[in-house]
């Protein structure tokens, strides 16, 4: 399998989970274990080529079907 190369460290895939504030750490670095292992399974890659990302959203900034979660 051919990865992109960046600065020498081979890449791929990078992840973004986007969700609500609140997560702890202790919540991300689980689903962090649990994306990159699903992950690897279903493309064969090795752990140490996949990033993952979180962002944190406050629901001010989030609207889903016309509407602010916020509201």
């Amino acid at each position: 399998m051919n990865y992109m190369s960046l600065n020498g460290v081979k890449e791929m895939p990078w992840i973004t989970i986007q969700w609500f504030n609140g997560r702890d750490y202790e919540t991300k670095k689980k689903v962090a274990k649990l994306v990159t292992d699903a992950v690897c399974e279903g493309c064969g890659c090795s752990p140490e080529v996949v990033s993952v990302v979180f962002k944190d959203v406050s629901k001010k900034d989030w609207a889903h079907g016309g509407k602010m979660y916020s509201e």
